[in-house]
């Protein structure tokens, strides 16, 4: 272990040799080609030569020189379009430009100088530039251009964050587009898009306009009722069938549409005893459909459990025959030197196998209460099982090899194969976990399945 920090410390070595050595490379380039008076380019490999090494001090003077050449050039570009009357925003960005660049080299310590009077002049022409892009925004603006709109007030924000209204109106024209589609979605019933409209409007500006009174209406007009009826089984399986309505009912929560909503048992059975009629004859479409509009729901869920088996399986064991090596030591007659032997004797060790599987079958039917359709109807079959596959010796286990022919099985594989048994779990999921495992996975196929459903009749 007391390696590791020298290892570390010699690749630091090795990777801070390398830089250096690249950043010589680049320096040395930079030389020939500022002495060929290719400056602009030699500027850039000096740079890349102090990022590299920011102790590489010829790299920086020739930086220095070189990229306050390179700079004049590009103040130079800025001057122009200020002396010619040019276009602004192209000033502008030829300042910017400037600019970025002396930022660039300050990084490795060199300061670029730019002169007081282009500061000057770049304020007054971003100025004027501002009032060009601000009447440019409230242009596109006022012909509800909102996207170029957008675009024009984000240009502003970048140059001064806070110029006039600019960002307010930025923020508008993202918003008004976004509200309008979803007022248009709202009226014309497709109350999923209007709330996901909606949604991102207040997630921008959750007090736009009356945008979150519209999304309640969303809901309120596109809110899918379902009513989970109790699921029905035998004798036999009258206490699972609980288990499996309390699964769906989570599953169905868990969905997490804000359109889809769950009726729990407690408030059925409040409206129907008010209504005084009892759960307990719920067997068919027809009478579901009069329980559900009672309590107000758009469908109901009910279920039937088929079958259901739990098959503990018992622990089965096998004697096997292999091999412990152990080592033997001997004398070379001729030398009188000592040395070891491995050798092999028979032993037995034991492996054990057991097996729990758990098989659920139920159906269940999502009725409409509006046209007494079933639209949906499924039977849903699914097993869970876990086993344990292991291997005990009562001896020295890292020595044990397996049997191979009536021989001791010196393979790779085989010695892994039976240290893995050795070391194996020896537990195994007893079958109230594979059931609880089992009804999960059921019940999330099915709020999969209702909740595509309903997705498709509610736009």
């Amino acid at each position: 272990m007391r390696r590791y920090p020298n290892i570390l410390i010699t690749l630091g070595i090795a990777a801070l040799l390398g830089a250096c050595s690249g950043s010589k490379s680049f320096s040395k380039k930079g030389d020939k080609l500022d002495a060929a008076g290719m400056y602009a380019e030699a500027a850039d490999m000096y740079l890349q030569a102090a990022q590299r090494n920011t102790k590489n001090v010829e790299a920086k003077i020739g930086l220095k020189k070189t990229g306050q050449m390179l700079l004049n050039d590009k103040l130079s570009t800025f001057f122009k379009h200020v002396a010619t009357g040019g276009a602004r925003g192209e000033a502008v960005a030829a300042y910017l430009d400037a600019k970025a660049y002396v930022d660039r080299v300050a990084y490795t310590g060199v300061v670029l100088e730019i002169p007081d009077h282009y500061k000057a002049d770049f304020e007054k022409v971003k100025a004027e530039h501002l009032v060009d892009l601000y009447n440019e925004g409230q242009a596109h603006f006022e012909k509800e251009e909102f996207a170029a709109a957008e675009k024009v007030f984000a240009r502003i924000a970048k140059l001064e964050p806070n110029y006039k209204d600019a960002s307010s109106l930025q923020s508008v024209a993202y918003l008004e587009p976004l509200y309008r589609t979803g007022k248009g979605e709202l009226e014309s019933g497709n109350y999923r898009k209007a709330y996901a409209a909606f949604t991102k409007v207040m997630d921008k500006n959750s007090a736009y306009k009356d945008t979150n009174t519209l999304r309640q209406e969303c809901l309120t007009k596109g809110r899918f009722t379902v009513a989970v009826l109790p699921f029905t089984s035998s004798d036999k399986y009258s206490g699972l069938a609980t288990k499996v309505q309390a699964h769906a009912m989570t599953a169905l929560i868990d969905v997490q549409d804000p359109f889809l909503k769950v009726v729990d048992r407690e408030n059925m059975d409040r409206i129907l005893e008010e209504q005084r009629l009892g759960l307990s004859g719920v067997v068919d479409e027809q009478t579901a459909v009069r329980v559900g509009n009672l309590i107000g729901a758009q469908a109901v869920l009910m279920g039937t459990v088929v079958s259901y088996q739990e098959i503990p399986g018992q622990v089965r064991k096998s004697t096997k025959d292999g091999y412990e090596s152990y080592r033997v030591q001997q004398v070379n007659k001729e030398t009188n030197e000592k040395y070891f032997v491995t050798k092999y004797k028979p032993v037995r060790y034991t492996e054990f196998y057991q097996e729990n599987k758990v098989v659920l079958s139920f159906n269940y039917r999502l009725v409409s209460l509006e046209t007494g359709e079933v639209l949906v109807s499924k039977v849903v079959e699914r097993q869970a099982e876990d086993h344990a596959y292991y291997a005990a010796y009562d001896g020295n286990k890292d020595a044990l090899l397996p049997m191979l022919n009536g021989n001791v099985d010196l393979r790779d594989n085989a010695r892994r194969e039976i240290r893995s048994l050795l070391n194996a779990p020896r537990e195994v999921k007893p079958v109230t976990t594979l059931m609880n495992e089992v009804l999960q996975a059921t019940s999330s196929s099915m709020a999969a399945t209702i909740e595509q459903e309903i997705s498709a009749k509610l736009p």
